[in-house]
């Protein structure tokens, strides 16, 4: 077995090396193995933006402090074994958690101490993002529209997810059918049958670009770049028909909590 990355001490960049070196072992593993992972989370974002890692750094992106993917349930057993196998210990919390139907698995290394956390089949948080037959469309990292969607999502969007954010739309143009554009109409789809994260998501696009103004290192192209992009974004969404669902839940509008509270496991 090949053993786990050294994950050093208290020195954050070499523990973030530690860390996306052994992503890129996981991967591996999994791909051997015939299981379907593919990374999000911070580490997918600088795969997907591998121009731009030194726009990350100017604007004080945290570094990478644990390994996020997505798989498929189906898949779960397996998985588990690959991950005990490399001396992983399960989280007897979100263990227990899946008895009542939660589809995650949280594995953390004793030695390393390196955490890694799989969603499987959805991406549930404040929204739910849907991931069914979309693992296929880009490797090793979900597909640039999810990851996006992923940041989108977050009813208390930090400034990690911002500069994030900001990256994504930088570096990818909005349109469709492209695997390194963001595709509008998907994401217009999901906003149009789903009132709670429409209104998440334009929050979050409106808070994207005002923080651009705070964030003075960002090259001028890509803030023009971001502006455009969102633009674009928010004309699809805006445009696309909303289902009657769509219309009843609007209604009510912030009156009723349109998302909901994240549980998190051990912090």
């Amino acid at each position: 077995m090949i053993g786990p990355a050294p994950a050093g001490s208290d020195d954050a960049a070499a523990f973030a090396r530690a860390v996306a070196d052994e992503a890129e072992q996981l991967l591996r593993l999994a791909e051997g193995q015939r299981l379907v992972l593919r990374l999000t989370g911070s580490l997918a974002v600088r795969s997907h933006c591998a121009a731009s890692v030194g726009v990350l750094e100017s604007l004080g992106r945290r570094p990478a402090r644990d390994i996020d993917f997505m798989g498929i349930w189906k898949q779960q057993r397996d998985v588990s074994r690959m991950f005990e196998a490399r001396g992983y210990l399960a989280d007897p919390d979100i263990k227990q958690a899946q008895e009542f139907g939660v589809k995650r698995l949280i594995y953390q290394h004793p030695d390393t101490t390196i955490k890694t956390d799989v969603f499987m089949d959805d991406l549930v948080m404040a929204h739910v993002v849907p991931f069914g037959g979309r693992l296929e469309l880009d490797s090793p990292t979900v597909s640039v529209t999810d990851l996006l969607l992923s940041k989108l999502q977050i009813h208390e969007i930090t400034e990690n997810d911002l500069i994030d954010s900001i990256v994504i739309l930088g570096d990818h143009d909005v349109g469709q059918g492209d695997r390194e554009a963001v595709d509008a109409g998907y994401i217009a789809s999901i906003m149009s049958k789903d009132w709670g994260f429409w209104y998440t998501t334009l929050s979050n696009l409106e808070k994207i670009e005002s923080a651009l103004e705070r964030f003075p290192s960002v090259p001028a192209p890509m803030g023009d770049a971001v502006r455009t992009r969102i633009g674009a974004l928010r004309s699809r969404i805006d445009e696309t028909p909303k289902t009657a669902k769509w219309k009843i839940r609007a209604r009510m509008g912030t009156r009723v909590r349109w998302y909901e509270e994240v549980a998190e496991v051990h912090g």
